[in-house]
């Protein structure tokens, strides 16, 4: 809509999100959209007409329909369609029906986007084109986005759960944790506004379990440390071992090994379940991954 201003392309947005919610809203925002559209073009071409006037008295203006037809070259589908949609909009609004076909949203739209491409052409501005597909894509895409948002809710509810309970959540995430539990299950009728509090919780949830793998992460990482240095110490010692002509298969590092093995798994594992949930801690996951290596250097050494 970057033909139009910014009241336009308000009212396309809102024309859109309807769409989306696959609501009867559409012929409200539709209508709304046409009448602004039309006048719009009468403004500026400076053509007068009575401003409290709707869309549907003004179309059939005879001087407002010869511009329309003779100086924009409206052909006379698409001029007859204007007047007919204004009236089809008007009965569903008084009949208050809550269905609307993706089949009654492409006719609509393809004489709207008809109407501002005469415009448009008429006044060098180029050419819209009109995309069916795209929205067809989008006809009941905030239905479908609520029920995905609702399955990684819970989905997050249940991993944060599991942590709850193996106590490994922070005194301050235990908080939020039983607050959004705590919260009554959706009351909103409008999906838009469910969608929003869905967003909002799962970005609390994965938040919080951020925070339970950070904890871990640097758990494990001094943990990985301390075994870096017995690593160290057993290679020393076995070099002191192997120059005394000493039995140095006699120092059993089987324990340490298991320890040694069973760490650099989990801390991997860690590392690979925290990026699914943050691209933020890349300095901290590089810092260990670095260090990491470093004790898996030594290790086969060892070897």
């Amino acid at each position: 809509m970057n033909f139009f201003n910014g009241s336009l392309s308000m009212r396309f947005n809102t024309l859109e999100k309807n769409i989306k919610s696959k609501s009867n809203s559409f012929y409200d925002s539709y209508l709304d959209l046409l009448e602004t559209t039309i006048k719009f073009i009468l403004d500026e071409n400076n053509i007068e007409y009575d401003k409290s006037r709707t869309c549907g008295f003004l179309i059939k203006d005879d001087y407002i329909k010869s511009y329309f037809l003779y100086v924009l070259k409206l052909d006379d589908y698409t001029y007859n369609k204007i007047p007919d949609y204004i009236k089809k909009c008007n009965d569903h609004k008084h009949k208050k029906e809550k269905i609307v076909s993706i089949e009654a949203i492409i006719n609509y739209l393809k004489v709207y986007f008809d109407l501002i491409n005469y415009y448009s052409i008429n006044k060098n501005l180029g050419y819209m084109e009109f995309d069916a597909s795209y929205f067809e894509s989008i006809f009941g895409e905030t239905e479908r986005l609520n029920n995905e948002y609702k399955n990684e809710v819970s989905k997050l509810k249940q991993e944060v759960k599991n942590l709850y309970e193996m106590n490994e959540l922070s005194k301050e995430d235990v908080k939020t944790y039983q607050d959004i539990i705590q919260r009554k299950d959706m009351e909103l009728d409008n999906l838009d506004d469910q969608n929003q509090e869905l967003q909002n919780q799962i970005s609390l949830l994965k938040s919080i379990k951020i925070n339970s793998l950070e904890e871990k992460l640097h758990y494990t990482f001094d943990n990985l440390r301390e075994l870096g240095l017995t690593i160290k110490n057993n290679r020393i010692v076995k070099e002191i071992l192997d120059k005394s002509n000493a039995n140095a298969d006699k120092i059993d590092i089987t324990r340490t090994e298991k320890v040694i093995n069973k760490t650099i798994n989990k801390t991997k594992d860690m590392i690979d379940d925290i990026n699914k949930y943050t691209s933020t801690s890349k300095e901290e996951l590089n810092r260990i991954n670095e260090g990491l290596s470093n004790i898996i250097d030594s290790y086969d050494e060892i070897e």
